[in-house]
C-alpha cells in the first residue's frame, strides 16, 4: 500500500515541468520565426527585408493583443492599486488624528497632575 502524498510533495513537482514547458515553447517560437524569416528571404531575396517584415508583423500582433486583451485588466489593476492607496492614506490620517487626540489627552492629564502638586 502506497503512503498518502501530502500537498507539499505534489506541489513541488509542478515547478520543473512548468519551466521546461515555457523554455521549450519559447524555443519553438523562436525557431518558427527564424524559419519564417528564412522562407520569406528566399521569396523576396532580401534577408534584412524579410526580418523587417516579420518583426513588424510580430509588433503589430503584440499591439493587437495588448489593445484587445490586456488593456482592460491593466486598467482594473491600476484602479485597485489606487483604491488600496486611498484606503492606506485614510488609515494614516485616522491614525494621525487619533494620535493627536491621545497627545492632547496626555498633555491635559500631565497638566492636571502638575496643578495638584
Amino acid at each position: 500500500m502506497e503512503p498518502l502524498k501530502t500537498d507539499a510533495s505534489r506541489g513541488g513537482r509542478i515547478f520543473v515541468p512548468t519551466v521546461c514547458f515555457v523554455l521549450i515553447s519559447v524555443t519553438g517560437g523562436l525557431l518558427l520565426v527564424t524559419a519564417l524569416v528564412v522562407w520569406l528571404s528566399t521569396l523576396i531575396g532580401s534577408l534584412i527585408g524579410s526580418m523587417l517584415i516579420v518583426s513588424g508583423a510580430c509588433l503589430l500582433t503584440a499591439l493587437m493583443i495588448y489593445l484587445i486583451a490586456l488593456r482592460g485588466p491593466f486598467r482594473r489593476i491600476d484602479e485597485q492599486i489606487n483604491t488600496i492607496y486611498e484606503v492606506a492614506r485614510a488609515a494614516r490620517s485616522g491614525y494621525e488624528w487619533m494620535l493627536g487626540k491621545f497627545r492632547l489627552l496626555t498633555a491635559l492629564l500631565d497638566l492636571s497632575a502638575t496643578k495638584r502638586e
